[in-house]
């Protein structure tokens, strides 16, 4: 049987002595592997299809259950990400993010429709980097059903101060006077009586904006938004990550990556 379907790269694993297995992610199929022979070969007609970050357009036949690459065409290399260290960080990170939140057999246009938008936006540097990395971490979450409630403080329904705080694990907003209420005017413990995290991620007027815009947009508008203040843009970013990673339950080495190289 054969077949084609446009996908994007999120993986390349090098396998026997000179081919690649790739994980791609199709809207269709959700994430499919595909064997590619001879891939890494300096003579392979399709060693350009088979690298990391590239959409393209993938002829594929299925044999023992396995798809195996028959040839296919680029529609998009990303290929500026590979001059720019932080970019490419970055862009890793981005198809990790998309590679936990997708599974096989499950459509998926949303998440590789974003995933493209948000490749384009950092290669062509059109927001900072932590602004975009904070909306594609707030999407993914909100693609993975675990959307905060950020339209008001849940206990007295304040929908704007000049501190709110997202109660990480909840998923909502609390006030700083119901948050200094709750607790009496002690401080928070960090586990609970039934050892459940307490994360209250402070965010002032602008990131809390900036949140709800991320939300309610929609995804070809994701990064039309404005922070300009840089405390702003790293909280912002902040609060993408501590969310998101705390409602997957694991962190990223990628993610590591970036930051290493961000700061040097």
């Amino acid at each position: 049987m054969r077949g084609t379907v446009d996908g994007l790269v999120l993986r390349e694993t090098e396998t026997g002595e000179s081919d690649k297995l790739l994980t791609v992610l199709t809207a269709e199929y959700g994430k499919i592997l595909i064997c590619a022979k001879g891939a890494r070969s300096m003579r392979s007609k399709n060693m350009s299809l088979c690298r990391l970050f590239t959409y393209g357009n993938f002829e594929y036949y299925e044999k023992n259950g396995m798809r195996w690459l028959a040839g296919g065409s680029v529609n998009d290399s990303f290929f500026k990400l590979n001059s720019d260290i932080e970019g490419f960080a970055l862009a890793a990170y981005i198809l990790e993010v998309a590679s936990e939140i997708t599974g096989e057999g499950v459509r998926a246009e949303t998440v590789l429709k974003m995933t493209l938008n948000t490749l384009y936006a950092i290669e062509n540097k059109l927001k900072p980097l932590d602004i975009i990395k904070g909306a594609y971490e707030l999407f993914a979450a909100d693609c993975s059903g675990f959307t905060p409630d950020v339209s008001g403080c849940y206990s007295c329904g304040c929908a704007c101060a000049d501190t709110m705080y997202l109660d990480v694990m909840n998923g909502s907003l609390v006030c700083q006077e119901c948050r200094s209420a709750g607790s009496g005017g002690l401080p928070i413990p960090e586990l609970d009586a039934y050892s459940a995290r307490n994360i209250l991620f402070p965010m002032n007027r602008a990131v809390l904006a900036s949140v709800r815009y991320v939300l309610g947009a929609r995804r070809e508008r994701l990064f039309a938004f404005e922070l300009k203040e840089e405390n702003d843009i790293a909280d912002f970013s902040r609060l993408g990550e501590t969310y998101l990673h705390n409602h997957l339950e694991r962190g990223f080495d990628t993610l590591d990556f970036f930051k290493t190289v961000k700061n040097k």
